[in-house]
């Protein structure tokens, strides 16, 4: 209560102020209509500043924090150096004319529980913040500052440039922004699309950089080239002056919109087109590509042939190639492949070793399906079914968070001219047939490419295992091999013969009917209900009756655990092996409710996992359960031999390969080595794969079915005797397998194990070198144990949650130094940050550093976390005895405790149901975390923050790791050993001496 009240000031004195103001600001009441939810209670206004600036208002009378992003409708295309356009977005941050330290900003939002990011693609530039409700105006009177009137500093250049250029090498290896950039480099020329938007040191490497970012800048950055979105907890007025007031400074310099006289794959122009290129795979893997380009002004709706190609049910494309073992289940439908295409559609499949072998196969399967659904041109029927299907959805769509909603206003507001649709509100508008139908006749042989890439394929012939790829991509140096189609067998596609399995979707017969808002009933409450006990019935149920959002929607789920649990490699290894298993049969068995909004997912870990979400139709709800259990008994344990290892061995061992893992994640992955009672290496589990057969995985399936206990739950629009139903469907189905099911709880068996302290004093130090040679990046990461998030800490009379409040805080009171000093002063890598970090209930304190900078290897990494700890003790030693010190940490906990309350508001009964039931299936359920943890931070004195930072940080009885990954970049240091560090070579050897567990 106290946060929500000091919450409401602020924006009530922004009411007081300024809702009477003359405002310059324009608006058409011709676009004012922007069409939303029957749910959402928001109010939009779409107004132009007085500087040309388009912006859309949003109040949201329900929300704590505000949330404002600003775009540019320029960004790669419009430049002449590779990287420019980041550039500026980085050096934008730097510093302005009234604000000469960007500190200022990003140290702003920190302190008022915000954030900011930036990003660039080839059309666009974007900022955006989040900030609490009471400072957003401050902030984005910062942000325009910046973007208005950026300094430009020559001495920040180089840090700059070291950012954009460790963001390049970080993402080196990213397989969708290869593909990209390969793909337009076979794109016609004319159209200035290198696709390469991030740039690096050697693009960005020219005399006269300085001059092309100022120019770059004073020729785009016009007011008139900018959209904007403001979303915040205040009236449609008070909005309105505010954004004036704020954006409407900004200089409008009345550019032209940027134009771009060719695409890169004109459909009129065939020649680059019909393409086949085998290109090599970064990430483990196959994976192929069939891009269809579309080229009408108008910029139509892709949406009946994108759904004809999503579609995953019975005909699908995607479930007669699944069947014939040529793909696997990684089945995307993109758009668009480039951002200057106008339209396109793109088809990601991930391919077998037989798909891989022959691709034409794929892409005869797909003509053979667009013929015999594309031939009679749009279906209306199913057209109408797709529209009533999405009409649906919109209407009972749960409430967004300010910061998706600021981004699909300016992501529809740069691609719509039709404000209507800012919220991708389903159009009302007829069927245009001549129009979809003109779109249909782009997805034909003549005009499509088609991209295969493995990481078997090579340049080299000692290791190739496909055609050797005699050329290089320019930008991430991507081997590749292009070709054309032959005109005989482009012949063939055009002539192709349909076949039966091949058809349109058949009717949904899940589509919910009945959406009655059930009356509540008299036992209903604000908590979740164990309405049938162990003791009454052999499952415990629990239910929760919402009456808040009133919307006809439900969600189940119910938790299955076995007698016992294992957690060796095999067992690790089969539970994976399950779920790809289950992944073959999910969609045929339930793709036709995840078509209408329903969410069905079972998963399996140390226990099996059963949920549905969706509307709360009872009859839909009973009829998605029953096909749920019904396809978990619906594994095939006796596949083709060679079927089972292209889609259940292989992508087993592709999920624990780490030859694509960052240098963070090995870094993590060596302290859970150090530090986790029972760690299962990934490199064992690869292992342990290739030795389990499918009459392993049916035995240990069959095995945990045996004896079982039985937790489930209803929450939303749902009455109890519905509840008690749908969980006898599950409980009915099981036993119908021959499950016993007991009254047992055997919640704590399945949680994680814990972890060991290790001795206080010296810094754990481990190095190693990243296995794979391209990769470039280093990275640290230096943690400090801290103790059971819900400890009292040192202080038994202090509340619960004392540990994780002091180190949220120290988070807070610490991050914007952390940030500046390793990254932006010390020029450490693209990515700098520490925080609090939890696992198996345990908090750490977490610094982490990742970057490729030549000299600033994790050696240097790590010995300027040292410096920055020993300033920051000196520092926070003295905050009791200054009003700014005090000011400050009494700040940060204002912030933390607004962020915990923020954070914890449910904004959906999804967001509330999570939370209910990630309690339910605990063996500690607590309903109140939110207010135990907010009384921790009020109870936090400044002395006892100053102790704590001695004995958990800083102290000789600090327990600390220190893990050191090194790329290519940098040279590792094996035997350097500073004062007060144990180098740890073997890590299991080590690990045998530690025995207390936390």
């Amino acid at each position: 209560m106290i946060v929500r009240l000091s919450i409401l000031s602020g924006f009530l004195l922004g009411c007081l102020i300024f809702v009477c103001t003359a405002l310059p600001t324009k608006r058409n009441e011709d676009d004012q209509i922007i069409v939303k939810s029957a749910s959402d209670e928001n109010e939009y206004r779409v107004v132009t500043l007085s500087n040309e600036l388009r912006c859309v208002v949003v109040s949201d009378t329900s929300t704590e924090i505000a949330a404002v992003q600003l775009q540019l409708g320029v960004g790669s295309l419009s430049e002449d150096t590779p990287g420019l356009a980041h550039l500026v977005e980085h050096l934008i941050f730097f510093g302005s004319v009234e604000y000469p330290d960007g500190k200022l900003y990003t140290d702003y939002l920190e302190e008022n529980g915000g954030q900011y990011n930036g990003f660039t693609g080839q059309t666009y530039t974007g900022y955006t913040f989040y900030v609490n409700n009471r400072s957003w105006a401050k902030a984005a009177k910062m942000l325009a500052s910046l973007i208005g009137e950026p300094l430009f500093s020559r001495d920040l250049f180089e840090s700059a440039i070291e950012a954009v250029d460790s963001e390049y090498r970080i993402r080196i290896r990213n397989d969708r922004r290869s593909l990209r950039t390969l793909a337009l480099e076979l794109s016609n020329p004319e159209s200035r699309d290198s696709g390469f938007t991030v740039g690096s040191r050697e693009t960005l490497n020219v005399t006269d950089i300085y001059e092309q970012v100022v120019d770059f800048h004073d020729r785009y950055y016009s007011a008139n080239l900018m959209t904007l979105a403001v979303v915040a907890n205040d009236t449609l007025d008070s909005l309105e002056a505010l954004a004036e007031e704020m954006f409407g400074n900004i200089p409008n310099n009345n550019r032209e919109v940027p134009t771009y006289l060719s695409v890169p794959f004109p459909t009129e122009n065939k020649q680059f087109l019909g393409k086949k290129i085998y290109y090599q795979k970064k990430e483990t893997g196959h994976k192929i590509s069939i891009f269809f380009p579309v080229n009408l002004k108008n910029y139509p709706s892709v949406g009946y042939i994108r759904y004809l190609l999503v579609h995953k049910g019975s005909g699908s494309i995607y479930q007669y190639l699944l069947a014939r073992g040529y793909i696997t289940t990684s089945w995307i439908v993109t758009s668009p492949l480039v951002d200057s295409q106008k339209t396109s559609v793109t088809v990601d499949i991930g391919a077998t070793e037989k798909g891989i072998a022959d691709p034409e196969f794929i892409a005869d399967t797909v003509f053979k399906y667009l013929k015999a659904a594309c031939s009679d041109g749009v279906n209306v029927q199913l057209w109408n079914s797709i529209n009533e299907i999405k009409r649906l959805k919109f209407r009972f769509q749960d409430k967004k968070y300010p910061t998706t909603i600021a981004y699909y206003l300016i992501s529809n507001m740069a691609k719509r001219n039709d404000s209507r649709r800012y919220l991708n509100a389903p159009s009302e508008e007829n069927l245009d047939i001549a129009l979809e139908n003109q779109i249909l006749e782009y997805f034909n042989p003549d005009n499509f490419n088609l991209y295969v890439g493995s990481d078997s394929f090579s340049n080299s012939e000692a290791k190739n295992n496909g055609p050797l790829l005699t050329k290089s991509e320019y930008y991430y140096n991507t081997p590749y091999f292009d070709g054309n189609f032959t005109e005989e067998q482009l012949g063939a596609w055009r002539d192709a013969e349909t076949d039966p399995e091949l058809h349109l979707p058949l009717p949904n017969d899940l589509v919910a009917k009945n959406l009655d808002i059930f009356q509540i009933e008299k036992d209903a409450g604000e908590l979740p209900l164990e309405i049938v006990n162990r003791n009454e019935g052999d499952v415990s149920n629990w239910w929760f009756q919402d009456q808040e959002w009133k919307k006809p929607k439900t969600i189940v789920k119910c938790k299955i655990y076995p007698s016992h649990v294992a957690r060796d490699a095999k067992a690790t290894a089969i539970k994976m092996m399950i779920n790809k298993m289950f992944d073959l049969v999910k969609d045929l068995a339930f793709y036709d409710a995840k078509e209408v909004d329903f969410l069905p997912a079972i998963s399996f870990k140390n226990d099996w996992s059963i949920y549905l979400s969706g509307y709360s139709d009872p009859d839909k709800v009973e009829a998605v359960i029953s096909k749920m259990v019904d396809a978990l008994f619906s594994l095939n344990f006796q596949m083709d031999e060679a079927h089972y290892n292209a889609t259940v061995l292989k992508p087993t061992q592709r999920a624990y390969d780490e030859s694509d893992d960052s240098a963070p994640k090995i870094a993590f992955k060596y302290v859970k080595m150090l530090i986790y009672e029972i760690f299962v290496d990934p490199v064992d589990v690869i292992d342990e794969a290739n030795k389990i057969s499918q009459s392993d995985i049916k035995d240990f399936a069959d095995s945990f079915l045996k004896d079982i206990s039985l937790i489930c739950t209803a929450m939303g629009n749902v009455r109890k005797d519905h509840a008690i139903r749908y969980s006898r469907i599950i409980r009915d189905k099981l036993v119908e397998k021959g499950s016993l099911i007991t009254n047992e709880d055997r919640r704590s068996l399945t949680e994680d194990m814990g972890l060991f302290k290790l001795p206080p004093g010296p810094s754990h130090v481990i190095r190693r070198r990243m296995e794979n040679p391209e990769a470039e990046t280093s990275a640290i990461i230096v943690g400090f144990q801290i103790g059971l998030a819900e400890s009292t800490g040192s202080d038994s009379e202090k509340p619960p949650y004392t540990v994780y409040a002091l180190t949220e805080l120290l988070g807070l009171m610490l991050g914007p130094t952390c940030f500046d000093y390793l990254r932006t002063k010390k020029q450490l890598g693209y990515s700098a940050s520490c925080f609090r970090f939890e696992r198996f209930d345990v908090t750490h304190f977490i610094f982490h550093v990742q970057g490729s900078r030549e000299g600033a290897g994790p050696h240097v990494m790590n010995q300027e976390i040292n410096n920055l700890i020993a300033q920051q003790q000196e520092t926070f030693r003295h905050l009791a005895g200054t009003p700014e010190g005090l000011e400050k940490f009494n700040g940060a906990k204002e912030t933390l405790k607004e962020r915990i309350f923020v954070f914890g508001k449910h904004r959906s009964l999804k967001e509330r149901a999570v939370d209910f039931m990630n309690q339910i299936f605990s063996s500690k359920t607590d309903f109140d975390i939110i207010e135990k943890k907010i009384a921790a931070v009020e109870a936090i004195t400044v002395e006892e923050f100053g102790r704590f930072y001695e004995e958990y940080i800083a102290g000789e009885t600090r327990r600390t790791f220190s893990s050191q990954v090194y790329g290519a970049s940098h040279a590792i240091i094996p035997d350097t050993v500073e004062e007060g560090e144990i180098l740890i070579e073997d890590i299991e050897a080590y690990k045998v001496g530690l025995t207390e567990l936390f």
